[in-house]
């Protein structure tokens, strides 16, 4: 087994107490010494001298530094070894997740949770219901009781909540999952949004639709959304097509079931139900849709049934997600994310964050575009006009 980086620290100051290169009272080097000459980040060396001193080998003072302990007067004597529950103890790490269901999510968690039994690593599951406020609550608490590493799955939001960028800033081991904050070195693991949403809408230019819409929550500072946007005109600028502007209906928000706690989400879904009405109204030359959520198409579905039109007869469906338990008749045309591989690699990286290793800031993961029974070619298209 590798010997964890904070503890060939621990074992390199001692020797060098031992060879006498540093005696009773002489400075040892700083944090950031330490993690500059092993190139590891300053939570493992912080790591290496908190247990230092805790074993009495060395006395940190703040303010001014750490500093060979008094009692260290014979240093052939000074104990290299590790007490075992610091060298072989087992790690607490906690999941910070808005919510999950059997459409995005749950087999995420499975495998997040079977990657840490299968590691010695005991999970905390904090849910927040998609409320910043309730993620910055979760980030104190379970950073307070003592976790040594946390997994996020952001909210949406355009700001990026404090004690999350508290947490980057002290470099605390931390894995995003999901999505990834830009601007800010945290590392993430996330879907290859661009060239999934590239995919489904050449999925729908194969069947002959040129004029798709693309529905989606605001993609302002959602990394995820805004890919798969971005995807959605690289593929129109690809084909040579112009695409219009009114083709783009970015601002619902009932975004479920991340809400579905919150004492609004009926009326939030409601107002989603009346904009998409409008927009579909508005643009009755659009055969297709690209939608960002599993729940926000099922809006979508919900609205044209009401309408009096059918899928995909009269128009074509494609989300990102989907129940894999759905009848075959209820599947959508989608982006499945590979849940359980962004679950183990999460948990892995984490694990090597905790062992004091560097990890890429950004590892993106594959994707299978499912055909189900929501999408049709343009020539199977009936008069979608609205009346």
């Amino acid at each position: 087994m590798n010997t964890p980086l904070y503890e060939k620290i621990y074992k390199y100051i001692i020797s060098e107490i031992k060879q006498g290169k540093l005696t009773q009272g002489d400075r040892v080097p700083s944090e950031k010494d330490l993690a500059e000459q092993f190139n590891v980040s300053r939570i493992t060396s912080k790591k290496a001298l908190d247990l230092l001193a805790q074993n009495k080998i060395i006395e940190r003072i703040r303010g001014k530094g750490s500093f060979v302990a008094a009692q260290q007067q014979k240093n052939e004597e000074v104990d290299d070894s590790l007490p075992l529950s610091r060298a072989e103890d087992s790690k607490l790490i906690a999941l910070i997740i808005p919510d999950f269901d059997n459409a995005f999510g749950l087999n995420l968690v499975k495998a997040i949770e079977r990657t840490c039994q299968q590691n010695n690593i005991n999970l905390i599951i904090r849910r927040t219901g998609g409320r910043s406020e309730e993620e910055e609550k979760a980030i104190r608490d379970l950073v307070k009781f003592g976790v040594d590493g946390l997994i996020i799955f952001p909210v949406h939001g355009e700001h990026y909540n404090t004690e999350l960028l508290k947490l980057v800033l002290s470099e605390f081991p931390l894995v995003l999952v999901d999505r990834y904050l830009k601007g800010i070195p945290a590392s993430s693991v996330c879907t290859n949004n661009q060239e999934a949403s590239e995919a489904l809408t050449n999925y729908l230019f194969s069947l002959g639709h040129k004029d798709i819409a693309f529905l989606s929550p605001s993609p302002i500072g959602t990394s995820t959304i805004e890919e798969r946007l971005q995807g959605f005109h690289f593929a129109y600028s690809k084909q040579g097509l112009k695409l219009n502007p009114n083709f783009l209906l970015l601002d619902l928000i009932s975004s479920l079931p991340q809400n579905i706690e919150d004492a609004l989400a009926s009326t939030k879904l409601q107002a989603d139900y009346e904009a998409i009405k409008q927009f579909i109204v508005q643009n009755p030359s659009v055969t297709a849709f690209i939608v960002c959520e599993y729940y926000l198409a099922l809006a979508l579905k919900n609205v044209l049934s009401q309408l009096g039109k059918s899928i995909p007869r009269d128009y074509s469906i494609v989300c990102f997600d989907c129940p894999e338990n759905l009848y075959e008749k209820d599947t959508f045309t989608h982006i499945r994310q590979h849940e359980e591989e962004m679950g183990k690699m999460a948990v892995h990286l984490l694990k090597k964050q905790l062992r004091g290793e560097k990890i890429p800031k950004h590892t993106t993961i594959n994707f299978s575009l499912i055909k189900g029974k929501t999408t049709s070619s343009i020539s199977s298209i009936s008069n979608n006009t609205i009346l």
